[in-house]
C-alpha cells in the first residue's frame, strides 16, 4: 500500500482512537454538532502510536475545586504557596512573594469585573493541575502548563505555583497548580466539559513532548482501559473491598471495547501493508502495545492465534483500500 493510502487509513482510524468526536461547548450560538478534528493527520497519529508503544508517560490534568468566594480563592492562594513561601506568578509573568504581596492579589482578583464577594453561591474560580511522573523536568512542567493555560485562559486572570521534591515533600511528582478566575475580561464565565479537559491534557502532552520530554495524552479507553460500570452501593463499601472491584463491563462499555479493538486492527493492518519499512517496525512495536492492553485480556479475544500478526490477509488489504478510497473523496 502507498505511503498516501496509509496516512488515509491512520487519519480515518486514529481520529477514531485518538480524536474521538465530541460536542463543542461554547457561548449561545455555537454549533453544538460533532466536528471533525484536524489534527489527525497520518504523521501525528503515527507519532501517538510510537509515544504509546514506547510506554511515555500519560500526563495528568485534573480540575479539582476552586472558590466560592473570594474568601475561599484568598486561602487557595495561601495554601498552593506554602502561606507565601513560593513563587505565584500571574498571567502577566510576574512573580509575587509574601502574604502581603497574595493580599494584593486577592485585592486585584475580587475589584477586576464583576466584584467577588467574600462567600458567594457559585464557583468564582477553578483549581486546575498539571503533574508529570518522578525525575520529570519540573521547570519544563511549569513552561508547558504556562503556555496551556495562555491559550486557554487568554482572557481570564490566572496565577501558578510549581511544586516539586524539594518543596512539597508529600509528592515526589513535579506539579503546577493554576488557578483560574471564572468571570473572564469578555463578561464569560468558565464551565469545563470532559471535552476541554481532553483538550488541555493533549495541549499539555504536545508542549511537554516538543521541549524533549516524553508525553501523552490517550484517553482510557483507547488504552484497553475502560473501567467496570460501579452501583451506589460500591460507593459505601470499605476501601479495601473497592480494591477488589471485578464487575463484568456494561453492554455500552463491552461495545466501546469493541470499536477500539477494531480501530487498533485497522491500523495495524495498515502499518504492516505499508512500502515503508519504517512504517513496518511501527506495526510491530503497535502489535506489542495492543497484545498487552487489558481489553485483549479481558475479552481473551485470541489476537495472538487469530491473524493479529505482520502480514495481514489480501482480503483486509482490499478492505483497507476502500477505507482510504471513501476517507479522500
Amino acid at each position: 500500500m502507498q505511503r498516501t493510502d496509509v496516512d488515509d487509513v491512520l487519519s480515518l482510524w486514529g481520529e477514531r482512537l485518538f480524536y474521538p468526536r465530541v460536542r463543542r461547548y461554547g457561548p449561545p450560538g455555537k454549533d453544538l454538532r460533532p466536528g471533525r478534528s484536524k489534527f489527525a493527520t497520518g504523521e501525528n497519529v503515527r507519532a501517538k502510536l510510537r509515544l504509546l508503544a514506547r510506554r511515555a508517560p500519560e500526563v495528568m490534568v485534573k480540575v479539582t475545586g476552586g472558590g466560592r468566594g473570594m474568601g475561599a480563592i484568598k486561602a487557595h492562594m495561601l495554601y498552593i504557596s506554602r502561606r507565601g513561601e513560593l513563587d505565584v506568578e500571574d498571567e502577566l509573568g510576574d512573580k509575587v512573594r509574601g502574604r502581603d504581596a497574595l493580599n494584593d492579589l486577592a485585592q486585584e482578583w475580587s475589584t477586576s469585573g464583576e466584584k467577588i464577594p467574600m462567600r458567594s453561591h457559585r464557583r468564582e474560580a477553578f483549581h486546575v493541575m498539571f503533574s508529570m511522573p518522578p525525575d520529570t523536568d519540573a521547570r519544563s512542567v511549569l513552561a508547558a502548563a504556562r503556555e496551556v493555560a495562555e491559550v486557554e485562559f487568554a482572557n481570564h486572570k490566572f496565577a501558578m505555583v510549581l511544586h516539586e521534591p524539594s518543596s512539597d515533600p508529600r509528592s515526589n511528582r513535579p506539579h503546577v497548580h493554576l488557578i483560574v478566575r471564572a468571570q473572564g475580561r469578555d463578561g464569560r464565565r468558565l464551565n469545563p466539559r470532559k471535552a476541554d479537559l481532553a483538550r488541555w491534557r493533549q495541549a499539555f502532552a504536545d508542549r511537554l513532548v516538543e521541549r524533549g520530554i516524553a508525553a501523552s495524552a490517550t484517553r482510557r479507553q483507547s488504552r484497553g482501559e475502560i473501567q467496570p460500570t460501579k452501583k451506589l452501593v460500591d460507593h459505601h463499601m470499605q476501601r479495601a473491598e473497592r480494591n477488589g472491584w471485578n464487575h463484568q463491563p456494561s453492554d455500552r462499555a463491552a461495545a466501546a471495547e469493541k470499536a477500539v479493538l477494531e480501530a487498533w486492527w485497522k491500523v495495524v493492518v495498515a502499518l504492516s501493508s505499508s512500502e515503508d519499512g519504517r512504517d513496518l517496525n511501527l506495526a510491530r512495536e503497535t502489535l506489542n502495545f495492543v497484545r498487552g492492553m487489558p481489553a485483549v485480556a479481558r475479552h481473551n479475544t485470541g489476537l495472538r492465534s487469530q491473524g493479529w500478526s505482520i502480514g495481514q490477509p489480501e482480503a483486509d488489504r482490499q478492505q483497507l483500500g476502500r477505507d482510504a478510497r471513501g476517507r479522500s473523496r
